[in-house]
């Protein structure tokens, strides 16, 4: 299963999913039911840097791929 699809399927309804240059940025919809720990492993593990911002009044992860 690609990144996205795994991203997708661990957020589900809990926030929004949105592929980006190369990267994702992932809009937290239900804070308190979002998965974080395993939305942010799994960023970790497929080589991404992680960056936590507001948007729109919204938590938002935004990640990039990490330039080795």
């Amino acid at each position: 299963m690609d990144p996205e699809e795994q991203l997708k399927k661990t957020v589900k309804d809990t926030g929004e999913v949105i592929p980006i240059y190369g990267g994702y940025e992932i809009k937290v919809l239900k804070p308190t039911l979002f998965p974080w720990y395993n939305v942010i492993k799994l960023l970790i593990e497929t080589g991404h840097e992680i960056w936590v911002t507001e948007k729109e009044g919204k938590i938002c992860i935004a990640s990039e791929p990490r330039v080795q």
